[in-house]
Parts: C-alpha cells; sequence; structure tokens
C-alpha cells in the first residue's frame, strides 16, 4: 500500500498509516517539492509533476502492483499517477478527494476551509504546522494553484482499476455529495462517508484503516 499526503502534510497520516502498516506492507511518500524553506527543490510542487514522479516511482516498485491511497490534494496526486502507470495500481483510494468546480476560486475556498478548520481535532494542527513550515507559504500557495486548476472528474472515468473514495460527513472542502459525484464517474467507483471533518484520517484512524484495508481484498 502506497500513500500520498495532501499539502506534503505527511503527518496528518501517520494515525491511518500506523494502522495499516500493522497488516500490510505500506509506503508514505514524503515527495521532493515539499522541502526546508530557503533550499531549491529539484521537482516543483505542483500536481502534475508529482504525479509523474509517483507514477515512475511505482514502475520500481518490487511488491506491485498497489492499492494507492491519496488523501486531499494528495488523492488529486494518486488519482493522476494512477492514470499514467495503470498497471502497476491494483486499486486506487482517494481519501477527501479535492476540489469540487465550486470551491476552485479562492473566496469560497477560504471558507470553506476555515468552516472546516473549526470542525477539526486540535492535535491535526500541531500535526500539519511543522509539514507546512518547512515547505513554506511560496510553495504551498503554488501547490495549491495547481490543484485548483486541476479536474479530477476529467481524469476518472479512464481508470481501468476499482476506485473508493471517502469523505468526512462534516467536511465543507471535500464534501460526500461531490464524493458521490466523483465516484459515478468511474467505471468501477463506490463513495463511503466517515465521521469527521476533512483530516478524518488523522481524527478517525481506526475506521479510515479499516476501510483502506478493505481495499487490498475487494
Amino acid at each position: 500500500m502506497v500513500w500520498i499526503p495532501g499539502l506534503g502534510a505527511v503527518n496528518a497520516l501517520l494515525p491511518t498509516f500506523g494502522r495499516c502498516a500493522e497488516h500490510t506492507t505500506c509506503h508514505l511518500l514524503d515527495l521532493p517539492g515539499f522541502t526546508t524553506p530557503g533550499s531549491r527543490a529539484r521537482v516543483p510542487p505542483l500536481v502534475g509533476t508529482l504525479a509523474e514522479t509517483v507514477a515512475n516511482w511505482l514502475t520500481h516498485v518490487p511488491d506491485g502492483p498497489v492499492v494507492l491511497a491519496g488523501h486531499s490534494t494528495g488523492a488529486q496526486v494518486a488519482l493522476r499517477a494512477a492514470a499514467r502507470a495503470p498497471g502497476r495500481v491494483s486499486a486506487l483510494v482517494l481519501l477527501g478527494l479535492t476540489f469540487p468546480s465550486h470551491l476552485r476560486h479562492t473566496g469560497p475556498l477560504l471558507r470553506a476551509a476555515t468552516r472546516t478548520a473549526v470542525r477539526e481535532p486540535a492535535g491535526l494542527l500541531g500535526a500539519v504546522v511543522p509539514d507546512y513550515f518547512r515547505a513554506g507559504p511560496l510553495r504551498l500557495i503554488r501547490y495549491l494553484k495547481s490543484a485548483l486548476g486541476d479536474r479530477p472528474e476529467e481524469t476518472l472515468p479512464g481508470l481501468g482499476c476499482p476506485v473508493l473514495l471517502a469523505a468526512g460527513a462534516h467536511d465543507p472542502l471535500a464534501p460526500p455529495d461531490w464524493i458521490e459525484h466523483a465516484a459515478r464517474q468511474t467505471p468501477s467507483g463506490r463513495a463511503v462517508t466517515l465521521p469527521g471533518a476533512h483530516g478524518f484520517p488523522y481524527s478517525h484512524p481506526e475506521s479510515t484503516a479499516a476501510l483502506v484495508l478493505g481495499a487490498t481484498v475487494s
């Protein structure tokens, strides 16, 4: 199982990742571009370039094909990578896939992010801030702009593997109706709603891990 975090926030996935790693081999990718502020990144943190990096990496994983899982903007990267390397992905898991069309503008996105933030556990902030700090605001803004320009609904219909999409029940950034719509765009996708807001892999790791592990035997 291969995991891709959103906005480079590796720590936000650790609770669910740890539970999955108790049952299967797991890799959590700390993707290039989210480096110490001030250093030069060889690969810019953009959805397209990161997807190409992941797809190339998957061709060298000895224990493939894999279950590829991504959260938030990491789900966008995972989706694009699966489309680039279809023979290396046995199942795709998209957790909190961003962004529905009405949030692909700065104002609505900021309002949704604010509503999401007040619904998250306090510990999530402490988990993501170190990752955001090492990336720096300029890289995060550039990456976010590329995510806002992405159109997941255009990639989903071409997938050949099973696709599982999950939404947090109280997530304004990737609401359940958007996740259900996205699932309908896939040839063999299904949508599930879990407790929590956008950070449900952090706040509800047991239910998230159980769901994702189910994809390994689907």
